[in-house]
């Protein structure tokens, strides 16, 4: 969770992410990593995930809802879906091992 989150206010200091579902649909060809909250529309993520699996981004599904989400992208309001366009592969591995580790 720690590298989540380094990854994410590293992007957002840095001005590399996208955040809400239309900003994210309209730039995943950019991104290297797509973070839905719990909380996203059914109908969103499944449009999401059909584009992301097209352009081969991966999807990280964040455990917080998308107020959490929000706050830690340092916005007062919900996010539910970021597209980042920083990071290094061995952070995004990290990340997605950690997805791994939580779903056994």
């Amino acid at each position: 969770m720690k590298v989540l989150e380094k990854v994410i206010k590293d992007a957002v200091a840095a001005d590399k992410y996208k955040s809400g579902v239309k900003e994210v649909l309209q730039s995943v060809k950019g991104a290297k990593l797509i973070i839905v909250s719990k909380s996203i529309d059914s109908g969103d993520r499944a449009t999401l995930e059909v584009k992301a699996k097209t352009a081969n981004v991966a999807i990280y599904e964040y455990s917080g809802t998308s107020m959490q989400l929000g706050k830690l992208c340092n916005k007062p309001f919900r996010i539910t879906a970021v597209a980042l366009e920083s990071g290094t592969a061995s952070e995004i591995d990290a990340i997605m091992s950690g997805k791994e580790a939580a779903a056994k």
